[in-house]
């Protein structure tokens, strides 16, 4: 078996991980008295969102190896860690309101510095993406991405320490210490899953990037 095969039985089987995954956040934790099943989006909500956190970090050191070697590879990872980035980001917006729905009674609360915080790390990966398809040259598209992922990142780590930080309005703060057993193990067997997972998008989008470029390559001759 080649390599390509390898990887692509490896990344089927990181895909399907999430099947078991899904299915102990929704069994086996119990039930938390005050949320009731709601409280079961955070096995989803919260591994999705440190990913969305991670991924332009990742753009941010192919950015400044872009800047120093000029090699497309960089070029390839900084598009294709944003890309995950907005999809996992998507997901938070996506499963955080339903949570917060049926908590806190509000989809939504543009006073809490917390879901500010995400909300200014969306519109910067959102940005990463206006910047780079309104620039044709090639070069420039390039030079301008490794640059649009520093105000990723530092959009990226203010939300990591935001949740540290400020005091919480609606956001929950930190609840890793205050888990029970049951909970802690769901917890961090999604963390892993959810994770794996990045890794298998990961790997798709950057394929894709490679074959848009070889399409966009022939179709110049």
């Amino acid at each position: 078996m080649n390599k390509n095969k390898i990887i692509i039985v490896i990344n089927i089987i990181f895909a399907f991980i999430l099947i078991p995954v899904t299915i102990m956040a929704l069994t086996y934790p119990p039930v938390i008295s005050s949320q009731g099943q709601a409280h079961r989006i955070f096995y989803i909500h919260v591994p999705i969102a440190w990913v969305s956190m991670y991924s332009p970090i990742i753009g941010f050191i192919a950015g400044i190896l872009y800047m120093i070697t000029k090699k497309r590879i960089y070029d390839r990872i900084i598009v294709t860690s944003m890309k995950v980035a907005f999809i996992f980001a998507l997901g938070v917006v996506i499963s955080g309101p339903l949570w917060a729905s049926t908590e806190w009674g509000t989809f939504w609360n543009w006073k809490d510095p917390r879901l500010m915080s995400f909300f200014v790390l969306l519109l910067s990966i959102s940005s990463f993406f206006i910047v780079r398809n309104f620039t044709d040259d090639p070069q420039k598209k390039a030079n301008y991405s490794a640059i649009m992922t520093i105000l990723a990142t530092l959009a990226s780590i203010f939300t990591w320490f935001s949740i540290r930080i400020f005091t919480p309005d609606t956001h929950p703060g930190p609840v890793l210490h205050t888990m029970s057993p049951k909970i802690k193990t769901t917890f961090w067997i999604s963390v892993l899953g959810y994770h794996f997972f990045f890794l298998v998008i990961f790997y798709i989008t950057y394929q894709f990037e490679k074959l848009s470029e070889l399409y966009n390559k022939i179709k110049t001759y």
